[in-house]
């Protein structure tokens, strides 16, 4: 089976925006993890880890007694991520290439699994989780984290900023994906028949600081796809995010992010 499009970089291109999308969600996901039971020892499955930042993190807070594995379907994301762990010393995680749907994990071995920004692109998301309750053992314990980029918005309002996100939307709408899937998720996790799911809402907020640039950073590294599907033109792009970089840098304009459904249930 064909992997989906992804719609942004990969690999070392994304790996700065990558630490920005890290410092602008970041906290609130780990406040997640740990409120759904992350703890020392336990063993954890990251599906779509990207370049495995997250998974690091994840892999300092199990220590030397738990394991983490990171799963992407991208080769290179993956080879990235390995590198960048082993910089890091962390001999307790390591990272596996296969696709959501099969991710070639034994079933029933994991304390947590966990999904960020994952399910948003693909085109069967209950397919995904369903692989990922499987990898669960009873007691484990299923955390998703996914998007709502239909929530986003600017102070003072900006044409600027709303096309951004219109344009970001197209683009995922073109190759299947679905940035609304937020709002979906706390039904798609209880279709799982787990117990005890619960869900939690997260905005960030900006005011300053670089997490301000990523909205500009990331339609721009959608130029090709948006482009090639004749969503817009370059120089409408190249607009947009001169604007953006413009707002970034002015302390009086507020952006407020892609709304987080943080979601999870016990097997």
């Amino acid at each position: 089976m064909a992997h989906e499009k992804y719609v942004l970089a990969t690999g070392d291109t994304a790996i700065e925006r990558l630490k920005v999308v890290e410092a602008t969600h970041g906290p609130d996901t780990q406040a997640f993890l740990k409120r759904a039971g992350l703890r020392e020892g336990l063993h954890v499955a990251d599906i779509g880890c990207g370049v495995g930042i997250v998974s690091q993190w994840i892999a300092l807070q199990v220590g030397s007694s738990g394991s983490v594995i990171g799963v992407d379907a991208s080769a290179e994301q993956t080879q990235t991520a390995t590198q960048l762990a082993q910089k890091a010393g962390l001999t307790n995680l390591r990272f596996h290439t296969a696709s959501a749907y099969a991710t070639g994990l034994p079933y029933g071995t994991f304390d947590m699994v966990f999904c960020r920004f994952l399910l948003m692109h693909l085109a069967h998301p209950q397919r995904a989780l369903r692989e990922m309750a499987s990898l669960l053992k009873p007691g484990g314990v299923l955390a998703v984290e996914d998007g709502d980029f239909t929530a986003v918005f600017c102070w003072p309002p900006s044409p600027a900023y709303e096309r951004c996100f219109e344009l970001y939307r197209a683009a995922g709408a073109q190759q299947g994906a679905d940035f609304t899937i937020g709002r979906k998720l706390f039904s798609l996790v209880r279709d799982l028949g787990l117990h005890s799911v619960q869900v939690n809402l997260a905005q960030p907020i900006f005011a300053e600081g670089a997490q301000k640039l990523l909205p500009g950073w990331t339609i721009e590294e959608a130029t090709e796809n948006l482009v090639a599907a004749g969503l817009a033109t370059r120089e409408e792009i190249n607009d947009i995010c001169q604007q953006l970089r413009r707002m970034a840098n002015d302390e009086s304009v507020v952006f407020g992010m892609a709304r987080m459904m943080q979601v999870w249930g016990t097997k």
